[in-house]
């Protein structure tokens, strides 16, 4: 009949309302923590690495929210290419001194900053996911010898989920960056074995990149060779 015609013409009405209210909700919240970790590029540069912690760490809070896990809508920009290396590309600011300081390890220090237009879960999430281990590994440096450990245990953990789904033979920059700064982790805790495997498998991607003349986008992470070279294991090949 007529009234339960009106019933189910107002149901549908408000049930689509509902759906398309969540979903702004869903990409102000994506939007809000694409933000907040964009800004954290701008703490690393002024060295204010507490307020970039506190920056990054509020973006991740966006990933336990109910509306960011069932919001999966495809990205403006796709997701199933190297879109994650094109974001560090496209904002690369190392400089020749990065890759020549030998005093210290080399940390791939440089936040990526993503398009506000970036709605894929599958960029989004390892992105916020590695900003927020970069400050914890960044402010370790600053950090008491309790909460020094507890830093770089937490960026390292970040960094391992970060790096755990990603293809093989997409994002070759951010995965490297990573294995490099867990690397570095190990080496920090005196974890040598484990700094170890980090550099050796970093020195075979390497080679294999060398040989197959697909190594130039890796010259951000040409650095990763002073920490080989600290420990006097390996020659570097020209790039």
């Amino acid at each position: 009949n007529l009234q339960y015609i009106v019933q189910i013409n107002w149901v549908e009405t408000h049930t689509t309302r509902s759906i398309e209210q969540s979903s702004n909700r869903a990409n102000m919240s994506i939007e809000r923590a694409i933000q907040l970790s964009n800004q954290i590029v701008c703490f690393f540069e002024t060295r204010c690495f507490n307020k970039a912690l506190l920056s990054s760490c509020s973006a991740m809070e966006v990933l336990q929210q109910p509306s960011y896990m069932a919001e999966q809508a495809p990205s403006v920009i796709g997701g199933s290419n190297d879109f994650i290396d094109q974001c560090i590309l496209n904002h690369d600011k190392t400089s020749s001194s990065d890759q020549t300081i030998m005093d210290d390890d080399f940390i791939y220090e440089h936040g990526i900053v993503l398009p506000m237009n970036t709605f894929d879960a599958t960029v989004i999430t390892p992105v916020l996911i590695f900003n927020c281990a970069l400050s914890y590994q960044l402010a370790a440096r600053h950090c008491d010898d309790g909460t020094h450990q507890a830093f770089l245990d937490k960026a390292a953990s970040l960094y391992q989920i970060a790096y755990k789904d990603q293809d093989q033979d997409l994002n070759t920059i951010f995965k490297f960056a990573i294995l490099n700064n867990i690397g570095v982790i190990h080496k920090m805790l005196d974890r040598s074995e484990a700094a170890k495997a980090c550099f050796d498998y970093l020195v075979s991607m390497m080679m294999i990149y060398v040989a197959t003349d697909n190594c130039k986008y890796l010259r951000l992470v040409q650095g990763f060779w002073n920490n080989v070279l600290g420990d006097g294991r390996e020659t570097a090949p020209a790039a």
